[in-house]
C-alpha cells in the first residue's frame, strides 16, 4: 500500500491517507481477497474458479453445501453459510500445515468488527429479528452448518463455535465488497459473491469519493497467468489528491439521495455520515431535491451499492438524527461545500449512460478519457465539458 498509509481518522477510526501526492488515474490500491464466495442465488452462473474456489482442501465448500439442509433459508442465509463454509475449510486447511490459510484466516480476524447497534424502536427490532445476524438467525445458521460438517466427516479443526459464527458475520457485514455480475439483457445487474479484503478494509466512505473501486473479474487472463488473478480489487485515484489528505470511497452509487445515504450509512455500516456533502444538502428544501433523473434513483438503488442491497425511496433530503456514539461511528464534521460544487461533481463522475449509475475515473494518470467502473463506458474531458455547455 504505497501510496496509502494507515492512520488514526478523527471520528471515524483507522483509515487510508495519501502517503505522497497522487495524480488522478493512479492506482492506489490493488488487492487480491482474503476470501470470496457466490451469492447463492446466482452461484449456479459463475465458476468457482472465477470466485476462487479453494480446490486443494478435502472438504470444499461445494461439498459442504449439498450436505447442508437449506431448505426455508433466506438467500441471504444461504450465501452467508457459504462463507461460514470457506472459513471452515480455511481452518482445516491451516491445521493442516497451509500457512496461506493460515495467513488468510488472520487477515479475516483482524478486520474491523461493527459497534452494538443501538436500542432500536419497534420497527427497527422487527427488521432485526428477521436479519441473519439475528440471534435466531444465528443459532440456525450454526446448527445447518455443524450438522454439515459431521456429514462430511470433516476435521474437527474445521467446526466454528456459535460466537465465532457470530463475529465472522459481523465483520462481513461492514468489510464485504459485493461483486457485480454483467448487466442482463434487461439491463439489470446482480450481485454474483462478495470479497472481504484486507487493505481495503481501510478505505473510509465519503459522498464525494476521491477513488472509485474497479475490478476485472471477468477480463481474460493473460497468458500464462494463474488462476485466481482477476480477483483482485483495484482503487484508482478520480482527481489529484494532496498528500496527508485521507482517500475514500463511496459505500453506494453517488446518485442516492440523502435520505437514502444516510439510511444505508446508519443501517448498515453503524455510523451517521456528516461528510461535506451531507452538510450541505442538509440544508436544501424539499424542491431542490426534484431533477429529472428522480426516477431513475429506484433503479440505481436496484443496481446496489457494495452490498447489491436496495435503499429507500429517493423522496427528501431528511435522513434523520445522527447518533455519535462512543465507537466512533459518526464522521468528523467537515466544512461544508456548496450546491454548485456537488452538481458539477455529479456532472463530471457519474456515468452518463443511462441506468448504469457507476463511477468515472481517469483511464490512467494524466488522461483526460475517464472510464466507468461498472459498465467500462469512456468519455473524454472535451465530451464532458460540450455535455455540461449544453445542460446551461
Amino acid at each position: 500500500m504505497a501510496a496509502l498509509e494507515a492512520k488514526d481518522v478523527p471520528g471515524k477510526g483507522r483509515g487510508a491517507v495519501a502517503a505522497h501526492p497522487i495524480r488522478g488515474g493512479e492506482t492506489v490500491l490493488a488487492e487480491q481477497p482474503l476470501l470470496l464466495w457466490p451469492q447463492h442465488s446466482t452461484a449456479a452462473a459463475f465458476c468457482s474458479h472465477c470466485l476462487r474456489a479453494f480446490n486443494s482442501l478435502t472438504a470444499t465448500p461445494n461439498s459442504l453445501l449439498a450436505a447442508c439442509n437449506i431448505n426455508g433459508l433466506s438467500d441471504e442465509q444461504q450465501s452467508a453459510l457459504q462463507l461460514l463454509f470457506r472459513c471452515c475449510s480455511l481452518r482445516a486447511a491451516a491445521a493442516a500445515g497451509d500457512t496461506a490459510a493460515a495467513a488468510r484466516l488472520a487477515g479475516i480476524a483482524a478486520l474491523a468488527a461493527p459497534p452494538p447497534l443501538p436500542p432500536q424502536d419497534g420497527e427497527g427490532e422487527a427488521a432485526a429479528a428477521a436479519s441473519v445476524s439475528s440471534p435466531t438467525s444465528l443459532r440456525e445458521l450454526h446448527g445447518r452448518l455443524s450438522h454439515a460438517l459431521a456429514a462430511v466427516n470433516a476435521s474437527p479443526a474445521a467446526a466454528l463455535s456459535l460466537e465465532e459464527v457470530t463475529e465472522l458475520l459481523r465483520r462481513d457485514a461492514v468489510n464485504g465488497y459485493g461483486i457485480m455480475a454483467p448487466s442482463a439483457p434487461d439491463g439489470e445487474r446482480r450481485i454474483r459473491g462478495t470479497g472481504l479484503y484486507s487493505q481495503a478494509s481501510l478505505i473510509n466512505h465519503e459522498c464525494l469519493p476521491s477513488v472509485a473501486r474497479f475490478d476485472r473479474f471477468d477480463a481474460p487472463p493473460a497468458p500464462g497467468a494463474p488462476p485466481g488473478v482477476n480477483t483482485a480489487v483495484e482503487f484508482r485515484a478520480m482527481h489529484d489528491i494532496p498528500a496527508g489528505e485521507e482517500v475514500c470511497q463511496s459505500y453506494f452509487p453517488l446518485p442516492w439521495s440523502m435520505r437514502e445515504r444516510q439510511e444505508r450509512c446508519r443501517e448498515d455500516y453503524a455510523f451517521c455520515c456528516t461528510c461535506p456533502r451531507c452538510q450541505e444538502e442538509a440544508t436544501w428544501s424539499e424542491s431542490e431535491w426534484e431533477t429529472d433523473d428522480d426516477a431513475g434513483m429506484a433503479d440505481a438503488a436496484a443496481a446496489g451499492g457494495q452490498d447489491g442491497g436496495a435503499a429507500g425511496t429517493a423522496a427528501g433530503h431528511d435522513g434523520g438524527a445522527c447518533s455519535h456514539g462512543e465507537h466512533g461511528g459518526a464522521q468528523q464534521a467537515e466544512q461544508a461545500v456548496d450546491a454548485g460544487y456537488i452538481n458539477i461533481f455529479l456532472l463530471k463522475y457519474v456515468c452518463p449512460r443511462s441506468g448504469c449509475y457507476g463511477t468515472l475515473a481517469p483511464a490512467a494518470p494524466g488522461a483526460d478519457v475517464l472510464e466507468c467502473n461498472m459498465c467500462g463506458g469512456r468519455r473524454s474531458e472535451a465530451e464532458f465539458l460540450a455535455e455540461l455547455e449544453a445542460a446551461d
